[in-house]
Order: structure tokens, then sequence, then C-alpha cells
């Protein structure tokens, strides 16, 4: 099992459950977003074909699990609740970046944030995201985990996989932040393994929107 945690415009702490920790800072993207606008533009929006192609195309042998996500956002305001922290609301808005993410881990062998087209999380955001200000990034975080144990990809399965951040300090802090109001949440399975991400985020500043929300299809 493993799992990772990420903030948008924060240095990032890589955690593996193989008791491996990697500390990374991530890339100032809002200077070169200024800097090399067209071509991050042209770069954000290949990323978004990326996406959009992976979730209209799955393959035989996956695919995404709606009732699994419902049970890993309920368990965030589960374990918010018990910690005495607001709930979150679980919001389509992101959701085809959280799916799209959690298939490009099933599909590489990896989990984290960086995309296999080497997107990182802030790039991936900006993809599906249209800021009238580059400044205008809202405040957000991703988890990410997977389960490869033997057994049913169940109910049982996904809460043991949203355990694994409960356990971890640094998503732990992600999951119990009261600045982050909705949650975007995606999960594919395929054979008996599940792959998750959830994306955290707080009200979207004026002028932004999403591209594409949740009607990729």
């Amino acid at each position: 099992m493993d799992y990772f945690t990420r903030q948008a415009g924060k240095p990032r702490l890589f955690v593996v459950i193989a008791t491996l920790c990697k500390p990374a800072l991530i890339l100032a993207v809002v200077v070169p977003a200024l800097l090399l606008g067209t071509a991050l533009e042209t770069g954000a929006k290949t990323y978004l074909e990326i996406a959009r192609g992976s979730l209209k195309n799955l393959s035989g042998d996956s695919r995404l699990r709606e009732d699994l996500e419902a049970v890993i956002a309920s368990q965030v305001n589960l374990f918010r609740q018990s910690k005495g922290v607001k709930p979150v609301q679980s919001s389509p808005l992101l959701r085809d970046a959280a799916r799209a993410q959690a298939i490009d881990m099933m599909l590489n062998g990896y989990v984290g944030h960086r995309a296999s087209t080497g997107q990182e999380f802030d790039s991936r955001m900006r993809a599906f995201l249209s800021l009238e200000n580059p400044f205008s990034m809202p405040q957000m975080a991703e988890n990410a985990a997977r389960d490869t144990q033997k057994g049913e990809a169940d109910p049982a399965k996904a809460r043991r996989l949203f355990q694994q951040w409960v356990e971890s300090r640094p998503h732990r802090k992600t999951l119990l932040n009261g600045a982050y109001t909705f949650v975007s949440t995606g999960v594919v399975q395929r054979g008996n393994k599940i792959w998750a991400v959830q994306i955290f985020f707080a009200p979207l500043p004026e002028g932004v929107k999403v591209l594409g929300g949740g009607e990729l299809y």
C-alpha cells in the first residue's frame, strides 16, 4: 500500500509506506506562467486532452467506482466530525481531475502527484481551471493512495485505503484542514486493486472556472 499527499503552491512531502520518505521542493509555477504564458497554456491544454481521453477510454479490465468514491468521501467527514472539524462538501467540480490522476497511477504503476506526462499537481490543477488572474489559484491539496492487498474491491477495502491517510501525519493534516470546504474524489479499480485520489479545495476565487467539471463524457 502506498500513499502520497501534496498541497498546491507549497513544499511537497512524498511519503511511501515502504518506510521511505523523500522530501522534495515544488518548482514555482506562477513566474513561468507569466513569462511563458503561451507555452504553458498549450501544455495545460495537452494535459487536459490526455486526461479527458483517459476518462473516456478505460480498458475493459478496469472501471471507475463511484460507489467507493462515496465511501471514501463519507469517511472524510466521519473523521473530521470525530475531531471537531466542520465537514467538507463532496463536489463534482474536480472529480474528473481526481479520476484522471487515479487512472494515470493505475496505468503507469505509481502513486503520486506528478502525472506520467510530467505535470506536477499545480500544473494539473491549472489545466482544469480557467484562471483570469494567474495569482488566483485556490487553496488546494491532494491525497493519493492505492490498495493492492488481496480481497474484494469493496467498501471495506476503500475504508482500509482511507485509513492509510489517517495514519500518516501529512495526510491527516490535509484531512483535518478547516480551510478546505470541498472535496472531489476519484477511484478506479482493476482486478482486486484500487487507486484513489482526493482533491481538497477552498471556495474558488471569483473569475475561476472549472474546465469540464464533472461533464467530460
